[in-house]
């Protein structure tokens, strides 16, 4: 079994009297990626920059390549890679010299693999940051999460602003070095099919707890829409077992349910003497459900 590179204990963060985060456990394997999702102030950003060290937990603790959150060295910020929600920059200097300048501060800064991202996104290195539009500024945050070549990656809506194009090419990149070089990925983002696309697992926050965390294929598998259609009045009460959320209409019937027997599903059917539809839903109908 893969090692644990990120470990979130019981952390829960209040500002005030308002509780943002309240007693979340995650641990992420080594060589995984991981989705964060949830609706907006959910506590994900919050959850993420307490997790890099920008903010202290109220309680709980959070560690980054064995070392606590809140007391990572200098060799362990140097292994991780930080893409931000509303990327930072200088925006009087050029690209190259915002490159330059990031790169001073380490060691191991590729610039051969920075040019060639560059190129293949378009970015013109004498460009003033001034002047790139929102898509391009979150290109050039990429960039310079990736230089160092980091062990792991935390990415906040980084393709948020990207085009369908530049979102798949980075999808692919993802991808790529999760497979090539066995990177650790904690990704947040409310483009859901993008995480069909990369993440094996999901972490869903609700009001700041975890609603759901786990396998996003045993996840897809285990919720269902069940449609009921009779001829005749359906009952109000029927009797499903699991329910997320329910619509019943005279003659038609919907439940969503979480973990499901087909047989049982059919022969309450056959009791209501109403045809069955079974629907299996993508990560973004999901998503909608669990945060009715």
């Amino acid at each position: 079994m893969s090692e644990t590179v990120i470990s979130i204990n019981k952390l829960s963060k209040k500002f005030g009297d308002k509780i943002v985060l309240k007693s979340v456990d995650i641990e992420i394997p080594r060589g995984t990626i991981t989705g964060l999702i949830g609706k907006n102030g959910a506590g994900k950003t919050t959850l993420i920059k307490c997790l890099l060290g920008f903010l202290k937990p109220s309680s709980g603790t959070s560690s980054m390549l064995f070392e606590n959150s809140w007391e990572l060295s200098n060799d362990v910020r140097h292994r991780i890679g930080y893409v931000p929600q509303d990327p930072v920059s200088m925006k009087w200097l050029k690209i190259r010299s915002m490159l330059d300048y990031t790169g001073a501060f380490y060691s191991n800064w590729n610039m051969k693999f920075i040019d060639s991202l560059l190129g293949e996104w378009d970015l013109d290195p004498d460009a003033k940051i001034s002047t790139l539009s929102e898509g391009e500024k979150q290109k050039l945050a990429i960039i310079m999460a990736l230089g160092h070549d980091p062990e792991v990656l935390i990415l906040d809506e980084p393709v948020a602003s990207l085009d369908p194009a530049s979102r798949r090419y980075f999808i692919k990149r993802l991808i790529e070095m999760n497979l090539d070089q066995n990177k650790t990925m904690l990704f947040s983002t409310h483009i859901m099919s993008d995480l069909e696309r990369i993440a094996a697992d999901i972490v869903l926050l609700k009001e700041g707890e975890i609603a759901y965390k786990g396998n996003l294929s045993d996840l897809k598998d285990n919720i269902r829409r069940i449609h009921f259609q009779s001829t005749s009045d359906l009952p109000e009460m029927i009797p499903m077992n699991n329910v997320i959320s329910s619509y019943v209409n005279k003659t038609t019937a919907t439940f969503t349910v979480n973990g499901f027997e087909e047989e049982e599903i059919q022969q309450i059917g056959r009791d209501l003497s109403a045809f069955v539809t079974i629907e299996q839903l993508n990560l973004e109908e999901i998503f909608l459900e669990l945060n009715k």
